[in-house]
């Protein structure tokens, strides 16, 4: 049960990643989403991107999940899908629109879930065999390292309208 209701808590959380990622989106001068902090190391518009995507990933893994059993889940290259789907050149209002709408999709879908779906398996190329409360953690951590570098990478009071100059 406890871990139930962890997954729960985890679940909660996952909800709050769409709000922490508007303010950045409003408050962040677009060009500031851009700058790379290092060469080869992603811009804050990847990272946020990348959210959008894999939360597609983790939407398909997680319907496969609940509906089939023990699916194979692929494993998905993350740099190969930056490249292809040129990252770089994204906006972030429209990235963030995208995450959101699919960051809904896949709470409406874990809501729904009871007790016995969340502990469901798939089988990752990877990982090996992950419930759907595995996943549930994993997206949680994705989240919380994702947010916490575009928040680092953007860190730059002088690109807030706050300091600004009128």
């Amino acid at each position: 049960m406890a871990d139930v209701l962890e997954c729960l808590a985890q679940i909660r959380a996952l909800a709050e990643t769409v709000p922490r990622l508007e303010v950045l989106v409003r408050e962040v001068m677009v060009e500031r989403w851009r700058v790379r902090p290092a060469p080869g190391v992603w811009a804050p518009i990847e990272v946020l991107a990348h959210l959008a995507d894999f939360e597609l990933v983790y939407g398909a893994r997680l319907l496969g999940m609940i509906s089939a059993d023990s699916p194979h889940l692929q494993a998905i290259d993350p740099a190969a899908l930056a490249h292809r789907l040129v990252y770089f050149e994204r906006e972030p209002a429209a990235e963030l629109a995208r995450f959101a709408a699919r960051r809904a999709d896949t709470l409406a879908v874990l809501r729904g879930c009871s007790a016995a779906e969340l502990e469901r398996t798939g089988i990752h190329a990877r990982r090996g065999a992950i419930t759907v409360a595995d996943l549930v953690a994993g997206m949680l951590a994705h989240d919380t390292s994702h947010v916490g570098q575009i928040r680092q990478r953007v860190a730059d009071t002088g690109d807030r309208p706050e300091h600004r100059e009128a």
